[in-house]
């Protein structure tokens, strides 16, 4: 693997480890008392996830959203049997969401903390979609793993909070 292939998977597990670890300790409200608080995390997920894209484009795609359409596609083909390069688009949204999400979180923590529940559960359904797609769908071995179990913990997690001890998850 090539310095660049490392620093391409490095900073997605990176990314994926700080979205797990913030969503697990979301709870009723980001909190903000640690440097491993949620919205730290949520913040480091994001960083390193800027850096896995822009590398993604730099070494892979060379700076080219026609070369990265059609790996996109060739890929998705691999996958599902279909010629698409749609998921391009949901990797753009996904940034601009997440940025969004992050910008709220730390720029107005209160709105954020007191925003409807079912807005919350979209942005972070969204967002656990497109991370379930990237490591379960389309990662390698280990990524499939690595997210099949992180998404079983985190499940179980939700579930737990939600019958037993009555929280609302954000």
């Amino acid at each position: 693997m090539s310095n660049e292939d490392w620093l391409i998977s490095l900073t997605a597990f990176i990314s994926f480890a700080a979205y797990i670890g913030a969503c697990a300790k979301f709870q009723n409200k980001p909190q903000h008392s640690s440097f491993f608080s949620a919205s730290n995390l949520w913040m480091l997920g994001f960083i390193t996830f800027v850096v896995h894209f822009i590398s993604a484009f730099h070494y892979k795609y060379e700076w080219s959203h026609a070369k990265a359409l059609e790996v996109t596609a060739k890929q998705t083909f691999q996958i599902t049997g279909m010629e698409t390069g749609i998921g391009l688009y949901f990797n753009y949204f996904f940034t601009l969401t997440w940025l969004s999400d992050l910008l709220w979180l730390k720029l107005a923590n209160q709105s954020y903390e007191n925003r409807p529940q079912w807005l919350s559960h979209t942005i972070h359904g969204f967002i656990a979609f497109m991370w379930f797609n990237a490591t379960v769908i389309f990662g390698s071995l280990i990524g499939q793993f690595i997210g099949s179990i992180a998404f079983l913990g985190l499940g179980s997690l939700w579930v737990y909070r939600q019958k037993i001890m009555g929280y609302s998850v954000r």
